[in-house]
């Protein structure tokens, strides 16, 4: 008995020094997987040593003799901290998810293999001029080292019992053009959404549910266009309403992100109103929110051509080598995603055998292509694409028909690295030419220069197209519709210093006329937010950055105004109230709470609850029967535009409306009941604040898939203000990336913060530093502080 007790006691005792040294192997892997902060390391690829400071949050500040010194530095920086995040991305681009996460991401990497982003980044190094290979080999050159002079592989391939793999060239274009991925629609859902639209509905109603304008308009140049009048005919159509639907898509529930798509704002002011004699440009950047951010504050000191210093400081985006926005001393500039049309959906015809499609030209074979995506734990999965002279079949319509896809980002002109010269700019002037010759996923650029000029243009290629044509699919075949390459500099579309001293975005139509012509529309966001930033910025008539940063942090509910008006005069009348306590409760809420997207407010969560459970309803038939169209018909790529009909339905609540399952006002009383019984669930009304449920849930992607790591890796959760239709966009996992205002000439008054911190790695002294100031929207310096941490990089 006693042998057994002493082998029992052997054992444990070997399992526990077994578990000991496994846990203390895993801490030290995880320990040496830490970025290098101090002292000094040789590296390949510099000629000159490179100085990079950090300061307390571990904002970098590089110091070099080059350029190219700079990229082999940042390179190195980026892959140092941010390594894990900047595999995502070309992952992302090239469809290899696969092999990091295994079979739950197969269905999407196919989704985006069907664009063959690494083949055609591989043709788009091949074709970069000459500066900028060698700026991109310096790039990735410093990646590779600084990848390889960690002491142990970043901790997310530990965890994911996975070897990172080195960094190509290609690499850097996957980058971006995973952002063309993140902003633009990779297979035209809107279009095809508006072309089941179109197709369903006479030309009436499709003018009505795709409205040109709205009373939100709020564009630079002062245009404005008006909705459409309601129909006048019973409407839908009989045969349109046949409920043939294989599934129904779902309305999503209120209280989530629905409303939210990636975008900014940004708005600048020029030098006769200003502080400080320059321009003010601000800008936040509205993406989803992760840790690490997607963003990596910098700045860089190097030597140009004619060996003047040039200091410029702002955002990177690791995985590429460029300042993507920021002030150099003499311009300062930021972007918001445009919106514009950059993309078409083909309607192909083919032979009876199917193996050829009509152009113009006759018919043509498909191109096969064979992919081969790596699963993790599993035999790779193989599949066959085709693809057409226009591009990649991305499926079928409604009638059966193939569909293919004619987008920016397969072209050689989607991707470049023209903006680096931004850096160097000394005017607004120069950087429309950088602009339009830039290949980034097409942006509204606003810039402002230290003379007080202030200019928009599109930064993107602008693809000339032979007529106004992409709203719908449409068939190529006759040659009547067609891409005849894209805009020259001189043709892009720019506004230089307005009148009013003042310019502004929102993802909303910034300009009308023969410029809009040039843009399309591919999906503006309502004007709310652009008309409320346009007021803000005329209600006063002197700025300084202060100021300028409160706009940003606006979160009253202007646009929600009038849906509380319509809640107090037409759905909580003194009848409806009437032996109601929590209806009564709810009326006494409207009338004296101040209506913002404030965390303690009552109000706001209640009519905007109210809006959307509204909207849900009165679509909800429309909704269901058009999904018979299966992948062709998603609600969600024409939500904002719904708004204008919306709001002309609910006033004017016409009788030929047929797919309404009850009468107006029971329709309305209806949502207003499945708002207040979803507030109510085990709580009161008052408690049901706004900031209950839009409580931040910023995560690192590896906490999904191990929980017990969250307490470490993710953000703290807290209750945010601010929400879609208004200038402080924020959600659980979405809203304003960075925030930054700044006078190009006058940086140390300038203002930057963005979400989580500049650290991957949770270990990182300086993880979740600057959050706090994110989140409570603190006027933090632009510019790095005191130096904390030194290292310098030598040559061999």
């Amino acid at each position: 008995m006693n042998n057994i007790k002493k082998i029992s006691i052997a054992v444990s005792l070997i399992i526990f020094l077994l578990c000991a040294m496994a846990l203390t192997w895993v801490y030290s892997q995880i320990d040496s997987a830490l970025p290098i902060l101090e002292g000094k390391q040789t590296i390949l690829g510099i000629k000159n040593s490179v100085v990079i400071e950090r300061d307390q949050q571990g904002i970098a500040t590089i110091k070099g003799q080059d350029r190219l010194d700079i990229a082999t530095a940042t390179g190195f920086i980026h892959a140092q901290e941010r390594f894990f995040q900047m595999d995502l991305l070309r992952k992302n681009a090239a469809g290899e998810l696969s092999s990091l996460f295994g079979p739950a991401a197969l269905d999407y990497d196919k989704s985006i293999r069907l664009h063959r982003f690494r083949q055609r980044a591989e043709q788009i190094v091949n074709h970069l001029p000459k500066a900028q290979q060698r700026l991109l080999t310096a790039y990735t050159t410093g990646v590779n080292e600084g990848l390889h002079s960690l002491k142990a592989q970043p901790f997310e391939y530990l965890l994911l019992q996975q070897e990172p793999v080195e960094w190509l060239e290609e690499d850097t274009v996957l980058t971006v053009l995973s952002m063309y991925l993140d902003l633009q629609y990779k297979d035209g859902g809107r279009e095809r959404t508006l072309g089941v639209l179109a197709s369903s509905f006479a030309p009436e109603i499709f003018a009505f549910l795709n409205p040109k304008g709205s009373r939100w308009d709020a564009a630079v140049d002062g245009t404005r266009y008006s909705a459409a009048p309601l129909p006048d005919m019973p409407w839908p159509a009989a045969h349109a309403s046949v409920n043939k639907h294989t599934h129904s898509k779902q309305f999503s529930d209120t209280d989530d992100s629905s409303e939210q798509f990636p975008g900014s704002n940004n708005w600048a002011v020029g030098g006769n109103i200003s502080a400080t004699g320059s321009a003010i440009v601000a800008n936040d950047m509205h993406l989803g929110l992760r840790v690490p951010n997607t963003w990596f504050r910098a700045s860089f000191e190097y030597q140009d051509d004619n060996d003047e210093l040039v200091k410029v400081s702002g955002l990177t985006l690791p995985g590429t080598p460029a300042m993507v926005t920021g002030s150099n001393g003499n311009i300062a500039w930021g972007f918001t995603n445009s919106y514009g049309d950059w993309s078409d959906v083909i309607i192909i015809n083919t032979n009876e055998k199917g193996s050829h499609y009509l152009t113009p030209d006759g018919e043509k074979a498909f191109t096969q292509y064979k992919h081969v995506i790596a699963v993790k734990g599993q035999q790779p999965q193989e599949f066959i694409s085709k693809e057409t002279q226009w591009g990649p079949i991305i499926g079928k319509n409604a009638d059966g028909k193939l569909l293919a896809y004619r987008w920016v980002a397969h072209d050689l002109e989607a991707v470049n690295f023209t903006a680096q010269q931004l850096e160097q700019a000394t005017s607004v002037q120069q950087a429309f030419t950088v602009a339009a010759h830039s290949g980034i996923p097409a942006q509204n650029m606003m810039i402002g220069d230290k003379a007080g000029n202030i200019g928009w243009t599109i930064m993107g290629p602008i693809p000339k197209k032979s007529s106004n044509f992409g709203a719908t699919p449409k068939s190529w075949a006759n040659g009547r519709y067609f891409w005849d390459g894209y805009l020259t500099e001189d043709q892009y579309p720019r506004i230089l210093n307005p009148a009013t001293d003042r310019l502004w975005t929102a993802n909303a139509r910034v300009v009308g006329g023969q410029m809009q012509e040039k843009i399309g529309n591919g999906g503006y966001a309502l004007g709310a937010r652009a008309q409320q930033i346009r007021d803000a910025l005329f209600a006063e008539t002197h700025f300084d950055e202060k100021k300028l940063l409160a706009i940003a942090l606006d979160d009253r509910a202007l646009f929600l105004k009038p849906w509380q008006h319509f809640l107090l005069d037409k759905v909580l009348t003194t009848e409806a109230i009437t032996n109601k306590p929590l209806w009564q409760q709810a009326k006494e809420i409207l009338q004296t709470e101040h209506l913002s997207a404030s965390v303690n407010s009552v109000s706001y969560r209640l009519v905007r609850n109210f809006r959307l459970n509204l909207r849900n309803q009165v679509f909800a038939l429309f909704n269901k029967n058009l999904s018979q169209f299966g992948d062709n018909y998603d609600f969600h790529t024409i939500r904002h535009q719904i708004e204008t009909p919306l709001w002309q339905l609910v006033n004017q609540q016409p009788d030929n409306f047929l797919w309404l399952t009850d009468s107006w006002q029971a329709t309305f009383e209806q949502a207003l009941n499945t708002t207040l019984v979803d507030m109510t669930q085990d709580q009161s009304l008052t408690e049901a604040t706004w900031g209950q449920i839009n409580s931040s849930e910023i995560q690192h992607p590896i906490a999904k898939a191990v929980p017990l790591l969250g307490k470490w890796l993710n953000m703290p959760k807290t209750q945010l203000p601010g929400d879609s239709y208004m200038p402080r966009v924020q959600g659980k996992a979405f809203g304003a990336s960075e925030r930054m205002v700044v006078s190009p000439g006058h940086e140390e008054t300038g203002i930057l913060h963005m979400p989580t911190s500049q650290a991957g790695h949770p270990w990182s002294p300086y993880y979740r530093s600057g959050h706090q100031d994110w989140e409570q929207g603190k006027p933090s310096p632009f510019l790095p502080g005191k130096t904390r941490y030194s290292l310098t990089l030598l040559s061999y």
